[in-house]
């Protein structure tokens, strides 16, 4: 094995490990309906690395999914846990026509107080509207609006997890609009201040090297794009998270497969 074929082997071996352990199941009862038990032990050894419809079907078992919402823990709303739980409850069901709905209503603007809270409902509101509309120019518009009520522009000193996020999605929006210098100079910023910033084992921090992973990905830079993978899975490892690791383990595969 190379030295990817061997970080991948021992990744995807101890997440499929440790989850069939924690649900009590065998080897072969793991493996049947999907390949012979001889294949998860090898798996488990590391000697194995699954193709991606094998992989999918272990998860499923295993009840390790995909995760498709872009946020795993709420963000707050000053002194409002309506809007708060509503916006986040929302973005968790991927309903994010009635979230543009939600947050475009009199009574929701009326309700934001705080600089954070603005710039919390901007990005809620540009991650809506990249998710219905798909409209790259209104998401950089409100990602760039929102990173303004807290953050000095000309000097990026992000502080906090929503300052990364929003970063992060605005990188990856200049990379789609083909503003590629900038997009690869914000995503520099963010993975300097990934570990410093106050909240940085946040789980919603799982998300920033996924999206710079797919944005490498989708450009067919496989070699970049695992890198940016492996990077994210690890510090989901360290933080002791599950959320993105099935996002992740399914796009190493994909890259390796590329690769090979």
């Amino acid at each position: 094995m190379n030295n990817y074929e061997e970080l991948i082997s021992q990744k995807l071996s101890k997440i499929i490990k440790q989850k069939r352990i924690k649900q009590k199941l065998s080897q072969k009862e793991l493996a049947e309906g999907i390949c012979s038990q001889g294949m998860i032990s090898s798996i488990e050894h590391g000697d194995y690395i699954p193709n991606t419809a094998i992989f999918l079907a272990i998860c499923s078992k295993l009840n390790f999914s995909i995760d498709q919402s872009f946020l795993k823990d709420k963000l707050s709303f000053s002194n409002n846990n309506v809007l708060s739980d509503t916006t986040f409850n929302l973005c968790r069901k991927h309903n994010y026509t009635q979230l543009i709905k939600y947050l475009t209503q009199p009574c929701t603007i009326a309700s934001l107080n705080t600089d954070v809270d603005f710039q919390t409902y901007y990005y809620y509101y540009g991650c809506s509207v990249y998710q219905v509309e798909h409209d790259l120019l209104s998401c950089q518009h409100y990602f760039e609006l929102a990173l303004k009520y807290t953050i000095d522009i000309s000097n990026l000193t992000p502080r906090n997890s929503i300052e990364l996020l929003l970063l992060n999605s605005l990188a990856v929006i200049y990379f789609k609009l083909e503003r590629k210098k900038e997009a690869s100079e914000l995503f520099k910023i963010v993975n300097a201040y990934l570990s410093a910033i106050k909240d940085s084992n946040s789980e919603n921090l799982n998300v920033i090297q996924y999206h710079q992973g797919m944005v490498y990905f989708d450009l067919k830079k496989y070699n970049t794009a695992l890198k940016l993978f492996l990077l994210g899975m690890e510090r989901i490892t360290k933080v002791n998270s599950t959320f993105m690791l099935s996002n992740y383990s399914t796009l190493i595969l994909k890259c390796y497969q590329n690769i090979e």
